[in-house]
This record gives structure tokens, C-alpha cells and sequence, in this order.
């Protein structure tokens, strides 16, 4: 047995370097699609001679010694796999903290560590190991240990991200099958606008480089409507499960999963019946300004009535290749036109990579209303409806921009 690894079969409590008495507790991750426990992770609890708990943080501060750090590191992974390998749980994943400095950076470790699984009878495709979001100067080596740990069978994890010294490059360069989301960052989207704007785009991006998500720190309902509606993969937190040595009963957290469904699906309907309330309100006053550009009317008395409306902000026409035929029309003076200025004239704008261009052309004759969206032009959330017409024997397609209004309220924080 390598030195590097602790020996299997410890006690679910057992003394630990340092005079420590340390023993496992584990939180489940729960899929929002699968609506059940797809793992544990295994957090450590410890107490001092005097009885007294010791918490994490102080445990692995940066200013304990490395080498005491990495004894209890190793002691505290041979600890959760012995519960986890007791526990015996069929289809799920086991989550380690794997500390760089003491393990991922050691290639000794890095190279028996499946030999020392075996022994506890688990396989290396059963755990996932967690990369603290921490600095680490030595990457290349992180890089190539992980790499050999993915060939092992293992699923790699990037922990905490969003918090201290996490970046892009950063988390290109670990490729991660899993990123679990800053707990901080989800309490933010539950109390601003601007984070919560951001989350679903921070989910959606990581999924769009290959990872899954985990929404961490979901500690009430509405943290967890918020996971549910970013598209976040699985979630984590005292809603569902506080860590203990005992696994909830699972027909205890179906209910809390359905209950999120049931909120989520709730707000889909009233945000779509908001949708439809804005175009049933518009649609006519647009269909008209259509009709009579079509018969060669100009855009400023064609949209007059269109422009009406309180919440159109302008009108403006492009041509077949998306480029904008004339400047905006009916643009509102608020106190936002002065300080974006520069943006204002659109006259020959190319707005070809926009939905509400593409959609049109692809569906000529028929009114396309895009799902909010940041205007460019003055940087309000807006929703734009557009049609493919004919003017002068050409293809156009005539745009209004609306102001968006959020009509959908989360429920109030706990």
C-alpha cells in the first residue's frame, strides 16, 4: 500500500492526525430531470480532544502546514470511501475534495489510486473528484494528473466556481466533466436583477463547453425555482438535504423536486401568457403599419399608430441581408438616449445574426416575437416583433422593438 493513500476499511469515525477525531458525512446531489439522488458528496466533520467541532476551513487552512494538511486530506478520502463503500449504493457517484497540493500534484498518489479504490471495492468511474477553485502555480501538472485520472475512469469535477480565483482560461485549460457553481453566486441571483440575469448565461456556457452544472447552495424554494429555470443540471444544499451520516429517505425529497416542477412550470405558463398578452396588444397596430409600407407608405406615418403604444420603443426596416434601411423611428427619449448616444444612429446597422431577422426570413408572411433580449441600441431588456414583406418588389423585414416587463415575480425570499 503506497504511503500516499490512507489504509481502506477505517471506521465511519476514527482518530486523525493532529489529535483530530474525524468522522463522515455525506449531502446528496440530486438530478432536476432525473428527480432522484445521482450522489454524495463527502464533506469532513472533526472535533478537537476537547470535544470541541473543528470546522473545514480552519482544518485546511492556508496556514496549517502542508504536510499536516495533506495527512488529514488523505484521511478524510479513506473516510468517505470506507462510508460510501458501507453505504452500498447502486448507480451513483461518490464526490472527493481532492486537494491539488497533497494528491492531484503527488504522481504517486495520482497513479495507485484506482489500486486503492479496489480495496474498498469501488471503481474509479464511481467517483467524482472535486478540484478546489483555489490558485494552483503548477498547473501543467494539475492538468496532466487529471487527464490520467479521466483515462483511470474517473469524472472530474471543478468545485466552488465563481469564487476566488476562478477564470475561463483556467477551467478550459482543467476540462472538467462537472462545475459546480459557487454557492454565493446563486444567493445573489436570488436578491438582484443583474445576477439573476447572469446565472442561466454562466449555466448555459459551461454546458456549451462540456460540462454539467451543479447549482450549489440552493437553501430555499426559491434558490431552487432560480436552478430550475437556469437549466443547472443537478443541485446541492439544505433545501433538499443537510449532511449527515444517514442519506434521507428519497420519498422524503421527491415531494421538494416536484414542488420546484410544479412552481417552475406555473411561471412558464404565466411568462408565455405574458407573451402572448404583449403581442395580442401590438399585433394589430403592427399589421397595419405592414400593410401600409407595403403600398409604399414611409416608415415615420406608416408606424404612427404602431408608435402609440407605451411600450414600442422604435420601428426600422432592414433589407434582405439584415442591413438597416434608414435610421430608427419613434425612439424614446428617455435619460438612457443621451448617455448612449453614440449607438443611436442605425442607419446601415447589419442585424443579420439577430433571431428576429432569421426568423422572419425563414417564415415570410408570419409575425415572430423574440424571446427579451439586451437592446444594443439603448440597453434595455426588450422583446423585438418583426415580418418578411415585400416593398418595391424586394424583400424587407419590418422590426418593433417593445420594452420587456418582467410579469413574473419569484416567490419572496425566506
Amino acid at each position: 500500500m503506497s504511503a500516499h493513500l490512507a489504509p481502506p476499511c477505517l471506521p465511519l469515525s476514527a482518530p486523525a492526525p493532529a489529535g483530530l477525531v474525524c468522522s463522515s458525512h455525506f449531502q446528496p446531489i440530486y438530478s432536476l430531470a432525473h428527480r432522484r439522488l445521482i450522489g454524495v458528496e463527502g464533506l469532513l466533520r472533526a472535533q478537537d480532544i476537547q470535544g470541541r467541532p473543528v470546522p473545514p476551513l480552519e482544518l485546511f487552512s492556508p496556514h496549517v502546514p502542508l504536510g499536516q494538511r495533506a495527512a488529514l486530506d488523505r484521511h478524510a478520502r479513506a473516510l468517505h470511501v470506507a462510508h460510501y463503500a458501507r453505504l452500498g449504493l447502486a448507480n451513483s457517484w461518490l464526490f472527493l475534495n481532492a486537494d491539488a497540493e497533497g494528491f492531484l500534484l503527488d504522481g504517486e498518489a495520482v497513479e495507485n489510486f484506482p489500486g486503492w479504490l479496489a480495496a474498498h471495492g469501488l471503481r474509479p468511474d464511481q467517483v467524482v473528484l472535486e478540484v478546489l477553485e483555489h490558485r494552483i502555480d503548477d498547473l501543467d501538472t494539475l492538468v496532466a494528473a487529471l487527464r490520467q485520472l479521466k483515462r483511470q475512469g474517473c469524472v472530474i469535477a471543478v468545485d466552488d466556481f465563481g469564487a476566488g480565483h476562478a477564470n475561463i482560461d483556467r477551467l478550459w485549460r482543467l476540462e472538467p466533466d462537472i462545475v459546480k457553481l459557487d454557492r454565493s453566486l446563486l444567493r445573489d441571483a436570488s436578491q438582484t436583477r443583474q445576477a439573476r440575469a447572469l446565472y442561466p448565461r454562466l449555466v448555459a456556457m459551461l454546458q456549451e463547453i462540456g460540462a454539467l452544472v451543479v447549482a450549489e447552495g440552493v437553501e430555499n424554494e426559491r434558490e431552487g425555482v432560480i436552478a430550475l429555470e437556469s437549466q443547472a443540471d443537478f443541485v446541492q444544499g439544505f433545501y433538499f438535504a443537510r449532511p449527515a451520516a444517514q442519506l434521507p429517505d428519497s420519498q422524503q425529497v421527491l415531494p421538494v423536486l416536484d414542488t420546484l416542477w410544479h412552481d417552475y412550470e406555473l411561471r412558464e405558463q404565466a411568462r408565455r401568457q405574458g407573451a402572448a398578452a404583449v403581442y395580442r396588444s401590438v399585433h394589430a397596430a403592427f399589421r397595419q403599419c405592414a400593410n401600409a409600407l407595403t403600398a409604399g407608405t414611409p416608415l415615420a406615418d406608416a408606424s404612427m399608430m404602431l408608435r402609440q403604444h407605451p411600450d414600442v420603443l422604435r420601428c426600422f426596416v432592414l433589407n434582405q441581408f439584415g442591413e438597416q434601411v434608414g435610421d430608427n423611428v419613434g425612439a424614446r427619449g428617455q435619460a438612457n438616449a443621451r448617455r448612449f448616444a453614440p449607438l443611436a444612429d442605425a442607419r446601415g446597422a447589419r442585424w443579420s445574426r439577430r433571431p428576429y431577422f432569421r426568423s422572419a426570413m425563414e417564415q415570410p408572411g408570419r409575425v415572430q416575437l423574440t424571446q427579451p433580449y439586451l437592446s444594443v441600441t439603448e440597453p434595455v431588456s426588450c422583446v423585438t416583433m418583426s415580418l418578411a414583406l415585400e416593398i418595391q418588389e424586394r424583400i424587407h423585414v419590418l422590426c418593433a422593438d417593445l420594452l420587456w416587463h418582467e410579469r413574473v415575480t419569484l416567490l419572496p425570499a425566506n
